[in-house]
Formats: C-alpha cells, structure tokens, sequence
C-alpha cells in the first residue's frame, strides 16, 4: 500500500506545473486554488486533499497516477487498488469520485 508523502508529492506537482511552464498564477486562475496554497502543497507543508487533487488534473491534464507520482510499473493502478475494496467502500469513493467529476464539468480551463 502507498503512503501518502507531501515531502515527494509536492515537489513532483511543482515540477509538473513547471514542464506544463504554467506560474503558480496561472494554476490559481485555473483551479480556484490560493496562491498560498499550491505553494504549500508545493514544498509539502501542506496536504494535497482529493477535491484539489481532481483539481490538479484538470489544470495539468494528467491523471492520479502522474500527479502522486505513482510509477505504474511498480504501483498497482488507482482503479485496480479501487477494485480490490469490499465493495461497500469502493461503492462510497466511487460516488465520492463521481460527485468531484461531475461539479468539475462546469469549471473553464484557462487555455482551452
């Protein structure tokens, strides 16, 4: 099972942002987020939660996997870990993810 990790995590997401040559500006105007706050889930001082998780992956274009830096050919897959729950939990993240996804679909993407 993978632990969660801000100290790997964050540096990960601000190198993304920077191959995406985005300012933490432009995430803001993008995602809703502070600039304080991407900045803090950027150095790890601050935890990534799952509505800004989803929110990343509008901005960056990119899945669960690459923003929690998850090397797939080591880690089992988000959907194949979800698969493995009893079904009563994987019932609630699946509604939980389906909820996320579907208040995103309103959200304009900068550059789009």
């Amino acid at each position: 099972m993978m632990e969660y990790n801000a100290f790997e995590i964050g540096p990960a997401l601000e190198q993304i942002r920077k191959d995406k040559k985005m300012t933490r500006e432009d995430v803001s105007a993008v995602t809703g987020l502070s600039v304080s706050s991407i900045k803090q889930i950027e150095y790890g001082i601050r935890n990534l939660s799952m509505r800004a998780l989803y929110l990343f992956m509008e901005a960056y274009e990119c899945d669960a996997n690459t923003l929690l830096n998850i090397d797939t050919n080591k880690e089992v897959s988000l959907d194949a870990k979800l698969m493995k729950l009893p079904k009563e939990k994987r019932d609630y993240f699946m509604r939980s993810f389906s909820f996320m996804i579907d208040g995103m679909s309103g959200m304009q993407v900068v550059g789009r």
